[in-house]
């Protein structure tokens, strides 16, 4: 009878590359990737979730065109509808933001597919999701990055920028752990030195990439880099992300 080594917990039975586990798009790590006043200046934009319409006044000075949208009635939001059921022809907006709305969303795949379908080809989604965050409010959908990309290639779109890293799961939840203390300062605190360990790792990385498994020093730093990037982004409580709609000619 054939011996077989023992499985290790957690361990599938292919292996999964570093390259893999990364979105195929450019990754920030604590940096903004676009204001709301630049990217939506002189554009068609669509709210969704839009609350009390916090992004209205900086949409329409920067010379945009706001449409706000909620499930309830109550905010600052131009039509009462939900994110699943969009009441706006194909093809009609620039710009679709979700700042933190995807999470709250049941039929989260059935809402990309709808900001896919409003959106004018070459069109832009943004906002932010939940990643590691508790379940807060009524959550459902806690989306990685590949998840984001996922959906969005499955939609005629593609993720093009992500960024994560500012705040991470361990003081998100600490945050919550220690309510109603005030807590802010000490994230930034907590977050900054999980980004020091997280590089740290990375130095390591390289070193033995260069001496042990003998690539030269640029390959090296490519690999040791995306580690730190993909690392962040697994322990992020949450992404900012530019998706794009592709173009129909593509």
């Amino acid at each position: 009878m054939e011996n077989k080594s023992k499985p290790v917990l957690g361990q599938g039975v292919r292996k999964l590359t570093l390259k893999d586990q990364a979105p195929n798009c450019e990754i920030f790590i604590n940096e903004p990737i676009y204001t709301i006043k630049e990217i939506c200046r002189g554009k068609k934009v669509v709210d969704i979730g839009c609350g009390y319409g916090r992004n209205k006044e900086i949409v329409e000075a920067a010379g945009g065109e706001w449409t706000g949208v909620e499930p309830f009635e109550g905010g600052a939001h131009t039509v009462v509808a939900d994110a699943q059921n969009l009441p706006f022809n194909d093809n009609t907006f620039d710009i679709a933001i979700m700042d933190a709305v995807l999470e709250h969303i049941p039929e989260v795949e059935k809402a990309i597919s709808e900001v896919s379908r409003v959106l004018k080809p070459g069109g832009l989604f943004i906002g932010y999701v939940a990643f590691m965050e508790c379940f807060h409010e009524i959550s459902y959908s806690h989306l990685s990055f590949k998840a984001l990309e996922h959906y969005a290639e499955t939609y005629g779109m593609r993720l093009k920028k992500i960024t994560g890293g500012s705040r991470f799961g361990i003081d998100y939840h600490l945050k919550v752990l220690f309510y109603p203390l005030p807590f802010n300062f000490s994230r930034r605190i907590i977050a900054s030195c999980i980004r020091g360990i997280i590089k740290l790792k990375s130095k390591i990385a390289y070193l033995g990439l260069r001496y042990k498994r003998k690539l030269n020093s640029k390959e090296a730093k490519e690999t040791s880099d995306l580690y730190y990037k993909v690392e962040c982004l697994r322990q992020s409580n949450g992404f900012v992300y530019i998706i794009e709609k592709n173009n129909i000619s593509k």
